[in-house]
């Protein structure tokens, strides 16, 4: 049975009742276009109506509003990593049972923990709360920025306290931006309904080596789950960057202010894609030590056999016989394998699994602070602070 990420709950059955997508086809392009078109060309439409397109005050209008343009990449990105996720995500889960970690034993609770995940993937009250704050944010989103902008920006303004939305507002307030937080809630869900799974497979009796040339007991594959969350970062680095574009451009911020802040959220993200991955942490502990426990048991007796035949033997053995003699290769094959057990890692993540998710994070910031000094010496900026 191939697990799936994607096919399940509400929203995607109301998108194949629809015609939107198949059970074999997410058609993740024709849909990113059709919600972004669904979502801000209206809202374009309306605020060039009633005069809102194009302003003296970059707040007044849609065309220079950075963040607009953000929120319709974040959507794109949110559904065509759809298709990606689902694929990546299968291949890695599958590969427990293809390498042979899940002996026949464990498989019906691995069986179980693709199931919950699933099962709570596809929740109705889920998909029904996250509707909801979407609302929710919506509205609280667009009030605080009428609030900030004296006088008022292309989706309203408030007045004695009172919001007064313009048409595009109104729009941007039940569509274009519920649309976008629906979005991201489903996928932060996602992410929740992932690292569920991950814990309850690691309670999974699992067959891992402690030798393995990984260093992860045979699960470094598992490293590989963060490339598939590279939009999903791009589009929320996106977002943010947009917000201080804005504030840099039109409000005189200064870039340098923002520069504490922007380093934590790329920590954020390495970290907290890292996270489930350390659900896995006392299994490997506990098979490092007991690895070094057996292979130090090992090596000594096979050590001790060594040194008393080849040198506290009473008589001298002729060098030849040493010559073709498997014990020397033996004790250097107990040495590396020794080794390798004493590198084992705790979590099985590498550099190579966080680093797509800090440049996909550090990219949009490299076109914010682009636009203020010389790329060259961004770049060298972000050199200094990215691991070599």
């Amino acid at each position: 049975m191939r697990v799936s990420f994607n096919r399940h709950g509400p929203f995607y059955r109301w998108q194949r009742r629809v015609g939107l997508l198949t059970d074999t086809d997410l058609a993740a392009g024709r849909r990113a276009a059709l919600f972004v078109a669904v979502g801000w060309i209206p809202a374009l439409v309306l605020a060039a109506f009633q005069g809102f397109a194009i302003d003296a005050h970059p707040e007044r209008a849609i065309l220079f509003d950075y963040s607009a343009y953000a929120y319709a990449f974040a959507i794109v990105a949110f559904v065509l990593m759809e298709q990606s996720s689902d694929q990546r995500m299968a291949q890695l889960v599958g590969q427990f049972e293809e390498r042979g970690i899940v002996p026949p034993a464990s498989r019906s609770g691995f069986a179980k923990a693709r199931a919950n995940m699933e099962r709570r993937t596809g929740s109705w009250l889920a998909e029904g709360l996250i509707l909801v704050l979407a609302y929710l944010l919506s509205w609280l989103w667009l009030t605080k920025a009428r609030v900030a902008a004296a006088g008022g920006t292309w989706h309203g303004r408030m007045v004695d306290g009172t919001p007064h939305p313009t048409l595009a507002g109104w729009w941007a307030m039940l569509v274009a931006l519920p649309l976008y937080w629906f979005l991201l809630g489903r996928w932060l869900w996602r992410f929740v309904t992932w690292g569920l799974m991950l814990h309850e497979i690691a309670r999974c009796d699992m067959r891992l080596v402690a030798t393995h040339p990984d260093r992860c007991g045979g699960l470094a594959f598992m490293g590989q789950y963060p490339k598939t969350y590279v939009l999903f970062v791009l589009a929320e680095s996106t977002v943010v960057s947009a917000t201080v574009l804005k504030l840099v451009v039109h409000g005189d911020a200064s870039l340098m202010g923002f520069k504490f802040a922007l380093i934590g959220m790329i920590v954020f993200f390495a970290i907290a894609f890292v996270a489930p991955l350390a659900v896995f942490a006392p299994r490997l502990v506990a098979l490092k030590h007991a690895g070094l426990a057996h292979y130090g048991s090992l090596a000594s007796q096979h050590n001790i056999a060594f040194e008393k035949k080849w040198i506290s033997a009473t008589r001298a053995l002729p060098a030849e016989e040493m010559l073709g003699s498997p014990d020397p290769s033996s004790m250097a094959d107990f040495a590396a394998g020794y080794d390798l057990i004493k590198r084992m890692l705790p979590v099985p993540v590498t550099l190579e699994s966080v680093m797509p998710i800090v440049l996909a994070a550090v990219l949009p910031l490299i076109c914010v602070a682009a636009t203020q000094v010389p790329l060259a010496q961004v770049l060298e900026q972000v050199k200094t602070l990215l691991p070599v």
